[in-house]
């Protein structure tokens, strides 16, 4: 848009020697300089944003605000999600390698007044393995200074450091640190593939099939679908082994993309379903395509994987699952039985998309659609509440591997397929651990289900 206009909507046409002349020198260019952020954030939130109608017309937008306050007044009453992001404090060469990490997942936990960081898992290859750090070690401290609110973020990626680490003591209710710390090797590029455990193990005569799948995400590059290949190639297997029930572990997934979200329900819905519409994204009125079918087509197993044909899924939730793997749940629930355990999911029916723009330094993720299912529900704002509710964090003294039969929210899962009316009822007949199809890991912090460009 033109300079002139902006300045116009800004302060009025009466008010323009005071904003574009002084002792004679023309403000244009300094002005045009000034809003050009926000200009950014105003044209691209006209087109995409879900409540574009919603926002302040032109003339009433303050386009010399900052940019994160600029696009807070944008914003829908309604919107509980949509972001924004200065990369100001990142180098270039950070932004182009976000990749790097030490490979765990942990989640910030108060035992007895002092912080730590509790390990959710750790991925395969990554400098946190080599540390020996696995699901359940707590971390107290990072080069001597302790976990805290403030410096938790030091543990997501950084150079080589010291870390106290220890175990859960259950006859004292407290952490027991190993006596000498440490090394923790540098962050790095690590696999991410989505599939961090998947297996099959056989309950009272039942194959059953598990995976832990951490985010929608087709490959480790954009253009790549290496992770949709490993996800087929894993149906194609429990296919071979007759699976005939699925434990998915969405417990830790916050989201991801459509496309890879519409391929996994494909692989888990009845057969019956194949060729029907699995869902709808109805984005702003203006908007074209206003609406974009995702259909339950054959063609995306691309020969290699199998459809499941299920009639039922138990499906792991957390307070991290969220937007994509709400939409599994909420699509696959007019086709099959699906099951919750676990704890109350976040509630984002909504699809987002990212615009960066580097020259400007600025990132922002507006929702951009409201995703429904086959029969035009989309009422999980809330969140979708278990019907067996379960806190993995309840029994610290046994916080076992993911695809453990003994870990508690699978443990449940196991022992209703085995019908069993005992909550604490498990499958020791079985071996202790699943039979593995794949291994891989993650590490991921997108709460976005991103929509195919």
């Amino acid at each position: 848009m033109k300079a002139r206009n902006i300045l116009i909507g800004i302060v009025g046409s009466l008010l323009l020697p005071l904003y574009l002349a002084s002792c004679g020198e023309d403000r244009w260019a300094a002005y045009a300089e000034d809003t050009a952020t926000t200009r950014w954030i105003f044209d691209t939130m006209r087109v995409h944003y879900y409540w574009n109608e919603e926002m302040p017309d032109f003339d009433h937008a303050n386009f010399f605000q900052a940019p994160a306050t600029f696009f807070k007044s944008l914003l829908s009453t309604e919107d509980k999600f949509s972001t924004i992001d200065s990369l100001q404090n990142q180098t270039r060469a950070a932004l182009q390698d976000a990749s790097c990490s030490y490979g765990f997942d942990f989640q910030l936990v108060s035992l007895k007044g002092k912080s730590y960081a509790h390990v959710l898992y750790a991925l395969a290859g990554s400098p946190a393995e080599e540390a020996m750090l696995q699901r359940g070690t707590w971390i107290a401290s990072i080069d001597g200074e302790e976990i805290s609110k403030e410096n938790y973020t030091r543990l997501y990626s950084g150079p080589a450091a010291q870390i106290r680490i220890g175990q859960y003591d259950a006859s004292g209710d407290s952490v027991q640190l190993q006596p000498d710390p440490v090394t923790l090797p540098a962050a790095r590029a690590v696999d991410d593939t989505p599939l961090l455990c998947a297996g099959h193990t056989v309950v009272s005569g039942t194959p059953v099939g598990y995976l832990a799948y951490n985010h929608f995400t087709a490959g480790p590059t954009s253009g790549s679908d290496a992770y949709n290949r490993q996800l087929l190639q894993a149906s194609a297997l429990w296919a071979q082994q007759g699976v005939k029930e699925m434990v998915l572990d969405l417990r830790y997934n916050t989201g991801g993309a459509v496309s890879c979200a519409n391929l996994l329900c494909t692989i888990l819905a009845p057969a019956t379903a194949l060729g029907d519409t699995l869902g709808t994204l109805v984005f702003n009125a203006h908007y074209r395509p206003h609406e974009q079918k995702l259909m339950l087509d054959p063609a995306l197993l691309q020969g290699i994987g199998r459809n499941l044909d299920l009639s039922r899924l138990y499906v792991l939730t957390g307070s991290y699952t969220a937007s994509a793997s709400e939409m599994v749940i909420n699509c696959l629930r007019p086709f099959m039985e699906v099951i919750l355990i676990g704890q109350k999911t976040v509630g984002k029916n909504m699809g987002s998309l990212t615009f960066r723009n580097e020259e400007r330094m600025i990132e922002m993720h507006p929702l951009v659609c409201r995703l429904y299912n086959s029969l035009w529900e989309s009422d999980y704002s809330s969140g979708f509440t278990p019907q067996y509710t379960l806190d993995e964090n309840s029994d610290l003294a046994h916080f076992y591997p993911l695809g453990h039969i003994d870990e508690p929210l699978l443990a449940r899962a196991l022992s209703l397929i085995a019908g069993s009316s005992d909550a604490e009822a498990s499958t020791r007949t079985s071996s202790s651990r699943l039979t593995p199809l794949t291994a891989g890991s993650t590490f991921r912090r997108s709460d976005e289900l991103e929509i195919d460009k």
